[in-house]
């Protein structure tokens, strides 16, 4: 349950990634949509109280400049200098911009500016600014990049909707994408192709599937779990790291991937090898965050534990950049939770379909699914709290 976020089922909290050009998440564009109807200090309230720390983990917060945000009313960054606000459209044409500009800096905020053309007010503006965010398709861009990067400004594309445009970004020295509702992260610069999934699974990927399928059986067998994680020593270290790490206040220390597999069960083993499936993408922590959070959504939601399967392959299959056939004919579930993956049917399917619009920042596709916007967006944040503490538990380097 969430008791200190929006409740109403009428306000949705949405983020969007950020990514750098290797595919590094470097923050989140948070809105909250809903509240206009009544006025604009409901709208400022629910921004003041957002739980950053559980939304945007330690990444950047990129939030609207709301009037009280521009008054210097925000709220409390995770780490500082880690607030950013967005400024409104036209802002560095507003008499007295550049005054309040400097003044929100000396409190410690960083500013963004989209739409950023080279204008002369625009360019009046740069020495105030962390971040300006211009169209990829923009002719100039080559020039833009520099006049920004001479001022010691960070560069944000937005409009990056296929491998061309951002080989293009990247040849312009562009820092990264602000990304919209369906587009891709990039592909990191050693991997060609489409920004669709389009990849075969890697050696290491198979065998973490080869896990879940012993898991997903009905009678989860321990010993052949326990085998399979035997043969990598990577998997071994890593499962014996998490239950001795102290998280399960144990009073002895556990020897054999046998105990280890016991005392975690099923779902946080599937969880640990999620993690390793991820540890070869760029951020794998902030990847297996948003697995976990989809399948305790989707659960959550359904009311059903299948549901919780629904979510975590269809998310791992997003986040691997493979079709979710390559993951299922692996894992190999049953037909009801293949058809709910695949085809988004039945309960579970629209459960899924649902949880993918709120992720896309697509109310109306919410809708359609019989579901309310403010509903799924409640019990997403919740389990964006709990996903991460997980995520940060089970992606610990062991080595630390």
């Amino acid at each position: 349950m969430v008791e200190d976020e929006p409740h109403r089922s009428d306000v949705t909290v949405h983020r969007l990634p950020v990514v750098a050009m290797d595919g590094r998440v470097i923050g989140y564009s948070v809105t909250i949509t809903g509240a206009d109807p009544d006025g604009p200090d409901v709208a400022e309230a629910l921004y003041l109280d957002l739980d950053l720390a559980n939304v945007v983990a330690d990444r950047y917060a990129f939030l609207p400049a709301t009037r009280a945000m521009l008054e210097g009313y925000v709220p409390t960054p995770v780490v500082p200098g880690r607030l950013v606000l967005d400024l409104p459209r036209g802002y560095a044409r507003v008499h007295g911009a550049v005054g309040q500009a400097a003044g929100l800096c000396n409190l410690g905020m960083a500013l963004c500016l989209p739409g950023f053309k080279g204008e002369q007010h625009q360019v009046d503006l740069l020495p105030c600014l962390a971040f300006v965010v211009i169209d990829a398709l923009e002719p100039l861009l080559p020039r833009l990049v520099h006049q920004a990067h001479t001022a010691g400004v960070r560069v944000l594309a937005s409009g990056v909707d296929s491998q061309e445009v951002q080989d293009a970004c990247r040849a312009a020295g562009v820092d990264g994408i602000r990304l919209a509702p369906e587009t891709p992260a990039p592909e990191v610069p050693t991997q060609r192709g489409p920004l669709t999934p389009s990849r075969v699974l890697r050696a290491g990927e198979m065998q973490c599937l080869a896990i879940m399928h012993l898991l997903a059986q009905p009678d989860v067998a321990i010993s052949d779990v326990s085998q399979v994680i035997e043969t990598d020593p990577v998997l071994t270290l890593r499962v014996l790291h998490l239950v001795n790490s102290g998280a399960y206040a144990l009073t002895q220390q556990v020897d054999t991937v046998r105990q280890a597999v016991v005392l975690l069960g099923p779902r946080e083993v599937w969880t640990l090898v999620a993690a390793l499936a991820m540890d070869s993408r760029p951020d794998g922590m902030d990847r297996l965050w948003v697995i976990l959070a989809r399948a305790m959504t989707c659960e959550a939601l359904a009311d059903d534990s299948a549901a919780y399967t629904v979510g975590m392959l269809s998310a791992l299959a997003q986040q691997l950049g493979v079709p979710v056939d390559a993951v299922l004919d692996k894992v190999g579930v049953s037909e009801v939770v293949a058809s709910a993956i695949r085809d988004e049917t039945g309960p579970m399917g629209l459960v899924l379909r649902a949880v993918r619009a709120h992720e896309q920042s697509d109310s109306a596709g919410v809708l359609r699914t019989g579901l309310l916007p403010g509903d799924v967006s409640r019990v997403y944040l919740g389990c964006l709290r709990d996903a991460l503490s997980i995520a940060r538990t089970v992606t610990r380097d062991p080595g630390a």
